[in-house]
């Protein structure tokens, strides 16, 4: 079987879909959506399926969507003006009731599960309709977050459910004055798929295909495709092979090595964009020591500031963008990219070999020490060979390291376990710039959503006060400066490692342009014929 990069080389030879097809989009997804229902889950492909149908108050970038306005009418009330030219693919009119039930619907759990934002509605007390167009959402406490999560809550109509007559009493359980929710089988042949976005809900299989239609009354314009055609192909090479052979008009995920002959050919192109996700490393500063981490004289070393100072120098970031991606990723110097709103932006981490060297030795480790180094090896474009590289920085300054690359479902279990001293991982900021350092890197703190996934171990107390400041500030600016201190922090002392920004790619027809989203999310919004 020809490579794709060979299949390139011979694609002058072929020829593309002629333009009387162009008013159907076929896309090429790299993984699977799980479902249509909007509320069970969470993950790229199925959020980039969703949100052709489903809409939320707020758009991906933070911006307005569904709601036209908001502001807090006190620390713990969030008044939401809601657009008054929006209505559902069956023509009922968008209102306030329409967001107190998507809410409950939320909180419902569905065979004792969760959906994806009941924990994140622990702090929401209740949710009212003032009025047809205004929600007002109380808290128990000030949550500022709540603003980019409500990008999450998809508005489902109230009408397609079994709801009791007059307003929506809102509640935690769900329960709602005795509501009867469709179940996610409802939604998957097609009944309950009904939203207000741009296009509308035709077919869905759990291989990972679906089939939508334009909504030509849609609130923001017709959209520019007629229908739009969605397919799952998991192997890089196959998705290529039929982009070349005109079965796709867009692909995610073409390898980069794939890229140069895709520059080649005058009937294809790609587009890159640097996303939200850092990749970074993980390191457990616990003083008692760190699993998989071992020194000659029974001691931690990563508890030691100056050896994780000295990890990071040893790294070369840039040698890492340029020869394993391309050039298609952008070197992080801290844990969120400076081009998402809000973040902060600091110095350049160094890369200096002799300095990382001199930091060991001045810790007591001249001779170095040994890791058991995990990444996945399924989980992030060219995981594999940037775990391998990073053990060969790492072994130039006298560490020895046992890389251990493995499936994510063995990885992501043992993660969970907190079996893993060291190890490689991806977080996107879809929530905003201090989505990962307060998960990461705070101590827990339940009421306030910090800490949740500190596998570091790492405290320190005025990093700690930053991030329970930023996480009860509904002033921007403040909460923007409380982020910039808790920053600067966690990246000078640094529990992990970052290393660098993922881009995303899409290789689709050269006539074809494609504006894409740094959520990594693959929609036929973004795509328009040149």
């Amino acid at each position: 079987m020809k490579t794709a990069l060979a299949i390139i080389g011979l694609s002058a030879a072929l020829t593309l879909p002629a333009a009387a097809q162009a008013e159907t989009l076929r896309m090429a997804f790299s993984s699977a959506p799980r479902s249509i229902d909007p509320y069970p889950f969470g993950g790229t492909p199925t959020a980039s399926l969703k949100e052709h149908v489903f809409e939320a108050l707020v758009a991906a970038d933070d911006s307005p969507l569904l709601a036209e306005s908001w502001q807090w009418t006190s620390p713990t009330s969030l008044e939401v003006k809601l657009r008054q030219d929006v209505a559902f693919h069956d023509g009922t009119a968008l209102t306030a009731r329409d967001v107190v039930y998507s809410a409950c619907r939320m909180m419902h759990l569905i065979d004792g599960k969760r959906n994806l934002l009941t924990s994140s509605m622990g702090p929401i007390t209740d949710v009212v309709a003032a009025d047809d167009h205004t929600v007002r959402f109380d808290m128990k406490a000030p949550y500022p977050l709540w603003i980019q999560k409500m990008k999450f809550l998809s508005i489902l109509p109230a009408a397609g459910a079994d709801t009791p007559e007059g307003p929506i009493a809102y509640d935690d359980q769900g329960d709602c004055g005795g509501i009867t929710y469709p179940t996610r089988a409802e939604f998957e042949a097609g009944g309950a798929a009904i939203g207000t976005g741009p296009y509308k809900f035709v077919r869905f299989d759990k291989s990972g295909e679906a089939d939508l239609v334009k909504n030509a009354d849609y609130w923001g314009g017709a959209p520019e495709w007629d229908e739009v055609q969605i397919r799952t192909i998991g192997n890089a090479g196959a998705r290529l092979a039929g982009l070349l052979a005109g079965d796709f008009d867009l692909i995610e995920n073409p390898t980069t090595e794939d890229l140069p002959g895709l520059k080649a050919n005058e009937d294809l192109t790609y587009t890159a964009v640097p996303s939200w996700r850092s990749i970074f490393l993980v390191l457990d500063v616990n003083a008692e020591g760190a699993k998989g981490v071992r020194a000659e004289d029974g001691s931690a070393p990563l508890a030691d500031q100056r050896v994780r100072q000295a990890m990071s120098m040893a790294i070369n970031r840039q040698a890492i963008a340029d020869r394993l991606f391309g050039g298609e990723a952008t070197v992080a110097n801290q844990f969120s990219p400076k081009y998402r709103a809000g973040a902060p932006e600091l110095a350049e981490l160094p890369h200096d070999p002799a300095k990382a060297k001199e930091l060991l030795a001045e810790a007591g480790y001249p001779d170095g020490f040994e890791i058991d180094f995990y990444a996945p090896s399924d989980r992030y474009a060219n995981g594999a060979r940037v775990a391998q590289a990073v053990t060969q920085y790492l072994s130039r300054i006298g560490i020895k390291v046992n890389l251990k690359t493995e499936p994510w479902s063995v990885f992501a279990g043992k993660r969970r376990e907190n079996e893993l001293g060291v190890f490689m991982y991806g977080w996107g900021h879809p929530q905003g710039p201090a989505q990962m350092i307060s998960f990461a890197f705070a101590s827990r703190d339940k009421e306030l959503g910090l800490g949740s996934s500190n596998y570091s171990n790492y405290q320190n107390d005025g990093f700690d006060a930053a991030m329970k400041a930023w996480a009860v500030e509904t002033d921007e600016t403040q909460a923007n400066a409380y982020l910039g201190e808790a920053m600067r922090i966690v990246v000078d002392e640094l529990p992990g490692i970052p290393l660098y920004y993922q881009h995303t790619i899409w290789a689709h027809r050269a006539d074809l342009e494609v504006n894409g989203r740094q959520d990594e999310r693959t929609s036929a919004t973004t795509v328009s014929r040149k």
